[in-house]
């Protein structure tokens, strides 16, 4: 029994090492690999093997009852089988450049999409439609899926449900936007997607009505559906990518992330904003 299971984990890493060489997303019961590149899950590894793809490194962990996630070293060939998930340990959940962090117990994708970057494009294969806007200018996504680290309270209000793209105020005393309490770089507004989601960008817009405010600079952070760590979205050379955002109140500006991420929450961290943060704002990806 041992040797024709054995057999049968060989012809898979075959099969797969023919058919995915080039990345870990092929379907083996039921879990879907989906690599965060450029992150490792530190101190948790049991076993490293040199010398196999990142392919073979997913059988290896899926054959082994003691291997919950793996990081796999691109620049040396070297699987690293990890006795936890960084969902569990989520602190020791790092950058390393040339690593990508894979988790054995990731939930399948619920949107089978195939990108090809290239230049910092994407082809896009139809397998669930068009990119679309995701929901929050046309309040499918609720009012509760979003939240904010502050919001703005004086004599004026606004909540995060006003950050919504073309949203208008209700009445005088709401502000026609997001906007915190305070100007500083750790404020942030997140919308919580309820279920994976691939998201491929995100369109901005500064304040409607009042002051001329608008975020001219922001980076993006995502929750993958696991671990429950945020991510910065990277660019090309792996660096957290910083996106030009509005340069009026009322322009519609969008903004492509080099490759799409898998994400259970999206947040928009304002880095640079014109007279005060406000922002109106909509995601790009497949529902």
């Amino acid at each position: 029994m041992a040797d024709l299971s054995g057999l049968i984990f060989l012809l898979l890493e075959m099969f797969l090492e023919v058919s995915a060489s080039y990345s870990v997303s092929g379907l083996y019961r039921g879990v879907w690999y989906q690599p965060i590149e450029h992150y490792a899950l530190l101190g948790q590894s049991f076993m490293n093997i040199s010398g196999i793809s990142a392919v073979r490194c997913s059988v290896r962990c899926l054959s082994h009852h003691g291997c919950f996630s793996f990081n796999y070293d691109h620049a040396n060939q070297v699987c690293q089988m990890n006795n936890a998930s960084a969902e569990h340990v989520c602190d020791n959940f790092q950058g390393m450049p040339q690593f990508s962090y894979y988790d054995a117990t990731a939930k399948p994708m619920t949107c089978q999409n195939n990108f090809v970057s290239g230049n910092g494009k994407y082809a896009h294969v139809e397998a669930c439609g068009d990119i679309e806007k995701l929901g929050l200018e046309d309040g499918s996504i609720p009012d509760e899926s979003l939240s904010a680290s502050s919001n703005w309270e004086d004599k004026d209000k606004s909540t995060a449900a006003g950050g919504r793209l073309n949203k208008k105020p209700p009445y005088t005393l709401i502000i026609g936007a997001w906007c915190p309490m305070r100007g500083d770089t750790n404020q942030w507004i997140q919308v919580d997607l309820g279920n994976p989601t691939y998201v491929t960008g995100v369109l901005t817009q500064g304040r409607n009505g009042g002051s001329a405010q608008w975020v001219t600079k922001y980076k993006v952070q995502f929750e993958p559906p696991s671990p429950a760590c945020l991510v910065d979205v990277k660019e090309q050379l792996g660096q957290t990518q910083i996106f030009n955002g509005n340069t009026d109140r009322s322009n519609i500006v969008e903004r492509r992330f080099f490759k799409p991420v898998l994400a259970v929450k999206i947040r928009i961290v304002p880095v640079e904003w014109y007279d005060f943060i406000c922002l109106r704002f909509e995601l790009l990806g497949c529902k």
